[in-house]
């Protein structure tokens, strides 16, 4: 497959050879992000002791002092709050149909969140988002805006930009201006998520994919609203999707895609 590659300018100046072949299956995508999702979530769960730390002692036999028998009541587990003789006063506790007991089946620390995925599948499922990026028609599907001539690989020189505003004057050169726009706009999220540090839902735009961390446009590409940044080493199937879905902009330099070809094999 064979894709432009652009300077400076916006000028194609040489193709670069995409030697992957594979079909484009979202199936074996999707579970590799959903794997990769699940190495980030926080293990969670309810106290062992929590709505056991009652001291309940009532006992249910006939012979038993200030017991609850013949006293018309249910065999729910139960706390004495006072007693006068064999007048008891008597509040349910413990068990999950009483106030501040114990729930029935909590959520458990000790369950395993973490899925798992085969080498060669998740070696795979990163072939698959290489080649959903440099498909138009899928990336279009996904609801980001490129170029008529997207897609296409930067060229080294493109590295160099090291200010913000001289690289987005070459996004809009190049025909991004309606993706920035698009991703111009954040809202407030609903709910409790505003005060979880999560307060503002903003959209996905494309991927900017750089040689090394001394690249100067590592620095000037990631002030971009939207816009992530990356080297090839830190690649993961999940930055190459959407939602979960195969096809996202990407935007490699000649460098980046070259170091990550020769990981893939």
């Amino acid at each position: 497959m064979k894709i432009d590659i652009i300077d400076k300018t916006g000028k194609k100046v040489a193709d670069y050879d995409l030697k992957l072949s594979s079909d484009i299956r979202e199936d074996i995508f999707k579970k590799a992000v959903m794997a990769e999702s699940s190495l980030f979530r926080q293990p969670y769960g309810a106290s062992v002791s929590a709505g056991r730390r009652h001291s309940i002692n009532v006992s249910k036999r006939r012979q038993t002092f200030r017991t609850t028998y013949g006293k018309g009541v249910s065999r729910t587990p139960r706390k004495t709050m006072w007693r006068r003789g064999m007048q008891v006063r008597f509040v349910g506790a413990f068990s999950p149909n009483t106030v501040g007991g114990r729930r029935a089946h909590p959520p458990k620390a000790c369950k395993i969140i973490q899925k798992n995925i085969n080498n060669k599948e998740w070696l795979k499922a990163l072939q698959i988002g290489l080649l959903a990026s440099v498909n138009k028609s899928i990336v279009l599907k996904n609801g980001q805006r490129v170029p008529e001539k997207y897609p296409f690989i930067l060229n080294d020189d493109v590295e160099t930009i090291d200010r913000t505003k001289d690289f987005r004057a070459f996004l809009n050169s190049i025909g991004f201006e309606s993706e920035i726009e698009r991703l111009s706009k954040k809202v407030v999220r609903a709910g409790k998520g505003t005060m979880r540090n999560r307060t503002y839902k903003q959209k996905r735009g494309p991927l900017v994919v750089v040689s090394s961390y001394d690249s100067p446009l590592l620095k000037s590409s990631k002030n971009i609203q939207g816009f992530e940044v990356i080297t090839p080493d830190l690649l993961m199937v999940r930055d190459f999707a959407m939602s979960s879905k195969a096809g996202r902009a990407v935007l490699f330099t000649q460098k980046a895609i070259k170091e990550f070809e020769e990981g893939l094999k």
